[in-house]
Formats: structure tokens, C-alpha cells, sequence
């Protein structure tokens, strides 16, 4: 069995290289001039591999002390993502659907209802911007958009309800160019996280009343 051979480092290796270096010297006969000035470089190359690592060592404490304070700044251990509680995703509730908002036959709109829920499906009030679009698939391409709202944090939090049975974003989406002609409507609906920036979609069909023809 072969016995590796030991790992030596560069600053134990420099005395070992110093004493082969001047076992060599004598035997080709050199002067002590010359040995004075390969030991000069020899001790001058030492203190520099030292100087090296003792540069290493504090730069080495200076990144461990500035991880201490950003740890200390941040106030939470690294895992804290894990730990709060997060939206996971966007809900549009079942009764989002056509709203009568003048009281005339036909709906005047689509009411959208929004729940923002954490992995275990609990609804959070969070903040953030709300996007919804409105589109008729029965019409032609690039006409199938009827309808596009934005509501900005600030606004959002006025929309909010919140009950014992249900907590949600309430988005009034009024028609922009008058009633669809069709009844089937797809709801597509977008929140960005205030906090986070997580950007969470949802999408539904409903279904709406048309107003009589004239």
C-alpha cells in the first residue's frame, strides 16, 4: 500500500525550500555572499507570503462583521421569507360576475371579486396594484378586448371588505364602450404584492344580461 506523501503548505514549504536551496549552495561550492543574499530573499519573500495572510485574515473579519449588521439591520434571520406570511396566489370569487349599477334591465358592467391567499388559502388584506381586463372571445381577433382597469395600492385599500364569511378587493368594472355582444365574458385579473412584487394572475368566465334589443 502506497503511503500518500504529506501536504505541506507554502509557509511551511519556504524553510524547507531554504534549507534544500542552501544544502545546494555548499555543494557547488558557493560563496557565503551569495548564501547571505538567497538567504536575504528567502526571508524577504517569507514576510511577504505573511504579510499576504494576515491581509487575507482581516478582510476575512471585515465581510464577517458587515454579515453581522446586515443580519442586525434587517432585523429577521435569513429564513424569514419562509416564516411571514405571504400571498401565494389570486382568487376571483364565484360571484364575481354582470352588475346592474343604474337599476335599468342589462348589465352595466362586470363586478370582480379578489381574494389574495397565502399557501394555506386564507385571505390576506395586502397591499398592491390590481389590473383587470375584461374580454369577449366570441369576437373577431384583436377585437376581443372590451375592457382593461387599474386600481393602484392607495385605491385598492378602499376597495377592501371584510366580513366573517368572506374578505375581499371589490373592482367595479363598468363597460367602457357600451354592453358586449356577447354574454360570455372571461375576466382576467393581475396583482403585484406591494411589498414583494410578486405578480399573481387569475382568470374566470362569467356570465352577463345583455339589455333587451331596441
Amino acid at each position: 500500500m502506497l503511503t500518500p506523501f504529506p501536504t505541506i503548505t507554502m509557509r511551511q514549504a519556504l524553510p524547507f525550500r531554504a534549507i534544500t536551496l542552501l544544502a545546494v549552495l555548499f555543494a557547488l561550492g558557493c560563496n557565503n555572499s551569495q548564501v547571505i543574499e538567497y538567504e536575504r530573499k528567502i526571508a524577504e519573500l517569507e514576510r511577504t507570503v505573511d504579510a499576504k495572510n494576515t491581509r487575507l485574515v482581516e478582510q476575512k473579519s471585515s465581510i464577517d462583521e458587515l454579515n453581522r449588521q446586515l443580519d442586525a439591520a434587517r432585523g429577521v434571520p435569513d429564513d424569514w421569507a419562509e416564516k411571514i406570511i405571504l400571498p401565494e396566489r389570486l382568487v376571483i370569487a364565484a360571484l364575481s360576475g354582470g352588475a346592474n349599477y343604474d337599476d335599468k334591465p342589462g348589465d352595466d358592467g362586470v363586478t370582480v371579486y379578489l381574494r389574495p391567499v397565502d399557501r394555506d388559502g386564507d385571505a390576506l388584506k395586502v397591499a398592491g396594484d390590481i389590473r383587470i381586463e375584461l374580454y369577449d372571445l366570441a369576437n373577431p381577433p384583436g377585437r376581443n378586448l372590451i375592457g382593461r382597469y387599474t386600481v393602484s395600492a392607495d385605491e385598492a385599500r378602499g376597495l377592501w371588505y371584510g366580513a366573517m364569511m368572506t374578505s375581499h378587493y371589490t373592482v367595479k368594472c363598468p363597460w367602457k364602450n357600451g354592453p358586449p355582444a356577447h354574454p360570455e365574458i372571461t375576466i382576467r385579473a393581475t396583482f403585484i404584492d406591494f411589498l414583494m412584487k410578486r405578480v399573481m394572475t387569475a382568470q374566470s368566465v362569467c356570465t352577463v344580461e345583455l339589455p333587451p334589443s331596441p
